[in-house]
């Protein structure tokens, strides 16, 4: 498959959003397509990480569902920590606030991807919600 030129990238988007070809564009127009064609060109050559995961047992739609969801989050030490407004929790399944915690704390509560997914799944039923929990609020 032949590459792709940032003209030909820049084409494409300015069909797309202004329904005409790049070369009738004006000038400061067609600057902002080559611009975008650039970025695009980038990301296709850059390293995709991800970096957390959203455990979100409440369905789509539901008000509750992002404030009760449990995030695992890729650390600068390659592991992963769970967390949910401010608070990380340990390999016992106690949630603490993580505020003027040391290196030392924060490192004992992170884990490899398998445990830190396998720990909040676990955790994410008793998340509480209100006067409730999210194992409750499920089985309404």
């Amino acid at each position: 498959m032949p590459a792709v030129t940032r003209e030909q990238i820049a084409d494409v988007l300015a069909r797309s959003y202004d329904g005409q070809p790049l070369s009738e564009l004006r000038e400061e127009h067609a600057a902002l397509h080559m611009e975008a064609a650039d970025a695009v060109l980038v990301a296709d050559v850059c390293d995709v990480e991800v970096s957390s995961y959203r455990i979100a047992l409440l369905p789509p739609g539901h008000p509750m569902r992002s404030f009760a969801a449990v995030t695992v989050l890729l650390c600068d030490s390659g592991l992963w920590q769970i967390s949910r407004l401010g608070y990380l929790l340990d390999a016992a399944g106690r949630w603490e606030h993580a505020t003027r915690r040391s290196q030392e704390w924060r490192a004992q509560r992170e884990f490899d991807l398998t445990t830190a997914l396998h720990l909040a799944r676990a955790a994410a039923p008793d998340v509480r919600v209100g006067d409730s929990t999210v194992g409750a609020l499920l089985a309404e």
